[in-house]
């Protein structure tokens, strides 16, 4: 198998950086690491409101699980991105990386590019090359749980990242990394109820239909909507694929037909699109999720609020880490290991970057 090493991906990164956004998850969701250069997205460190989900039977992390350095050597891990094509899914394969090597694992970077054939046919490879580990973000949450099992049964730990199989526990799948969608939907509506003073209409862009991650996110929305009566949405949410360009032309249709206060968008990519639409300083609120480069330039000219983010690359490290464990023979405390999520507008966007 042909190793996709980091050089590869941030070139394909480069390419496309707005278009598709980090997936969620079947308890949780995405969003980016304050790792190195273009990478750079929400930690936990800077300023700003943050939630901290966790509940039965998982684990708020934020600065790792605490193995030593070296501790992973002689381990070999695949992880199979479902695509690589904008800056979450890069910051999530550099903290991967990073924390490999810091580890000593034996990291091979693959991208499913959207096709969950492809990406069953990469773990049956990851398998048939005798992998210790395998960590992946299914493009289908409902049609890679056969091949998760698979895998486990040939003795492979399986890790879910950033979006978990539907019920992911009964597939063999040891441990699942990801942030709480339900919470960073919750977070990212209060932040616009506060700017609109709990009043006003609103509209929403979804990530694909179906996806656990948007679900969640949507239901957080709702949780908050509940408390504020006179925030409306006056059209029905727009389901446009975490895609910049479809967001930008659905915005442009709206604003010819409704009078909007906020667009509240489930990834960074499409509120930047929103962005792009109403132009810099356009009066109407748009707030995304990811904590993301291009969502944070878009809160440096005006063109969005603010974004939510769930530390996309603490949820791979995290998941490095306990393929380490897993493999080793040792014990997780637990195996839904949460990031938190941090608000991030123009206050404390310089912390971020």
């Amino acid at each position: 198998m042909k190793k996709n090493k980091l050089v590869a991906m941030l070139t394909v990164g480069a390419l496309s950086v707005a278009t598709l956004a980090g997936c969620g998850s079947a308890s949780s969701g995405s969003s980016s690491e304050n790792t190195t250069g273009t990478s750079a997205a929400a930690s936990t460190a800077g300023s700003g409101s943050e939630a901290v989900a966790s509940g039965s039977g998982t684990v708020t992390s934020s600065s790792g699980l605490g193995l030593a350095a070296g501790s992973g050597k002689g381990v070999k891990v695949a992880m199979i991105q479902q695509h690589q094509t904008n800056a979450f899914q890069i910051a999530v394969s550099e903290a991967a990386q990073k924390k490999a090597d810091e580890l000593g694992v034996d990291l091979t970077i693959l991208s499913a590019d959207q096709d969950a054939a492809k990406q069953i046919s990469e773990i049956e490879q990851c398998v048939s090359e005798k992998y210790d580990a395998i960590l992946f973000e299914p493009v289908d949450p409902d049609g890679l749980g056969a091949a998760a099992q698979e895998a486990a049964d040939a003795g492979v730990k399986v890790i879910n990242i950033i979006s978990a199989c539907t019920d992911w526990q009964d597939y063999g799948i040891s441990a699942l990394s990801c942030g709480d969608n339900v919470a960073a939907g919750e977070l990212e509506m209060e932040q616009v109820a506060k700017k609109l003073n709990g009043k006003g209409n609103i509209a929403i862009l979804t990530g694909p239909s179906g996806d656990s991650g948007g679900l969640q996110r949507m239901e957080g929305y709702e949780n908050v909507l509940k408390k504020y009566p006179d925030i409306k949405q006056v059209v029905e949410p727009a389901d446009c694929q975490w895609d910049t360009a479809q967001a930008q032309s659905t915005v442009e249709s709206w604003l010819s037909a409704y009078d909007l206060d906020a667009i509240v968008a489930e990834n960074d990519g499409m509120a930047v699109g929103a962005g792009n639409a109403a132009g810099a300083n356009s009066g109407i609120v748009i707030t995304g999720v990811d904590g993301t480069p291009d969502g944070f330039e878009a809160i440096e000219d005006g063109r969005m609020t603010g974004t939510v983010s769930q530390n996309g690359g603490q949820m791979a490290s995290n998941a490095i880490e306990a393929a380490v464990k897993l493999v080793k023979g040792d014990k997780l405390d637990n195996n839904e290991i949460l990031t938190s999520c941090t608000w991030i507008d123009s206050g404390n966007v310089a912390n971020f970057k």
